[in-house]
């Protein structure tokens, strides 16, 4: 029988940040056809994670951090592609997660653990949801469990089970938390169970589409973390399935800039999507100066920009998301449509032709749509 590590699991319960890995796939394509695509589609960063994927599969960290870099470049809102540089350091030094955990991370290591958090940080905040499995637990077995008694043994292990089968097998993993929960705060109210706990009960429930349940956990840790906020108009919008990644990259740690640049990312999509303009510019506005490192801001506010008709502005907009991040080959599509819009006909020649230099081979409609309205223009 596998013996329990539960003073590991506690440790990590106590409060909700996260050691992770990215998933592994079970059957990759072989390293030379995801070369071969990442090569043809230099600027698919799905391409570019899948190769870093294989990278890391093949233990070539260097290779697989090279790779991962780039598709960030690219995509800056590519959580897998953050969390697997997340990793790095670990699959590097496998010991590095017990280190952390023991606050006996040798000084050469410090700054790769910095960067990991940093990283990580950024993944959950961008895709809370963002498959990964919990560092240190091994996958669960698929023999025959013998139990011996119904004790406390047994309920220790089931939080080692559960743990151990998220990212692995989501609907096990609830299970095991679940009725560890129940076991071991039975009688209790619920403010008594772990932070952490939640958090892990509530991501694989989420997993497993049991939004109910994961709604009731997360709306759990919300309240605390914003239990000194009462006055913060962001708590006003209502909880619902919707919403569900969204309070999760608020609750993650609300107070960064980060944190707050994905609030205001979100709250500017759900006021555009009621037609509220004004209120999703000026979300959208507050979300690229949160997060100023990060084109794609500029490239969401030049979408609400164009939708409320600011014509102009969503060029302007444009033009300065393609200075900042020129591999994004979506911005010179959406730079094109807009100059047509504007009658900016030679301008809007050079945008498409450039969209058609760099496009990767999954842009097919776009591809099309360029070359059609190209084929229009004098």
């Amino acid at each position: 029988m596998m013996k329990p590590v539960v003073l590991g699991a506690i440790a990590l319960l106590a409060a909700p940040p996260i050691r992770c890995q990215a998933s592994n796939p079970s059957s990759p394509p072989s390293l030379a056809t995801l070369e071969a695509a990442a090569q043809r589609d230099s600027l698919d960063p799905d391409a570019l994670f899948q190769l870093a994927v294989a990278y890391d599969l093949a233990k070539r960290y260097d290779d697989a951090e090279r790779v991962a870099r780039q598709a960030v470049a690219v995509d800056p809102r590519d959580a897998q592609a953050w969390l697997l540089l997340a990793s790095l350091p670990y699959e590097r030094r496998s010991k590095l997660w017990k280190e952390v955990r023991r606050d006996r991370v040798p000084q050469e290591w410090r700054q790769a653990v910095e960067e990991s958090d940093r990283f990580e940080h950024r993944a959950f905040l961008l895709d809370p949801l963002v498959d990964f499995r919990v560092r240190g637990t091994p996958p669960p077995k698929e023999d025959v469990l013998e139990i011996r008694d119904y004790g406390q043994e047994t309920t220790d292990y089931l939080l080692e089970l559960g743990l151990g089968a998220f990212g692995w097998r989501y609907l096990l993993s609830y299970s095991a938390l679940d009725l560890y929960a129940e076991r071991r705060y039975k009688g209790q109210p619920t403010d008594s169970i772990p932070s952490g706990l939640l958090w892990w009960r509530g991501l694989a429930a989420a997993h497993v589409n049991a939004y109910r349940h994961a709604i009731a956990d997360i709306q759990l840790l919300l309240n605390r973390a914003l239990k000194h906020e009462a006055s913060d108009s962001l708590i006003q919008i209502t909880l619902g399935t919707e919403d569900y990644q969204y309070l999760l990259g608020l609750l993650h740690e609300r107070a960064t800039n980060i944190g707050l640049y994905m609030a205001h990312v979100r709250l500017a999509r759900l006021y555009a999507s009621h037609k509220m303009w004004d209120a999703a510019i000026e979300e959208a506005q507050r979300a690229e100066t949160a997060n100023p490192d990060d084109p794609t801001t500029l490239l969401d506010l030049a979408a609400i920009l164009r939708d409320a008709g600011h014509t102009a502005d969503a060029q302007d907009a444009l033009r300065r998301a393609q200075a900042a991040n020129p591999r994004n080959p979506r911005i010179p599509y959406e730079l094109g449509i807009v100059e047509l819009q504007l009658g900016q006909s030679g301008d809007a020649k050079t945008a498409f032709t450039r969209f058609l230099s760099i496009a990767p081979s999954r842009m097919s409609g776009e591809i099309n749509d360029a070359k059609q309205k190209l084929a229009g223009l004098p």
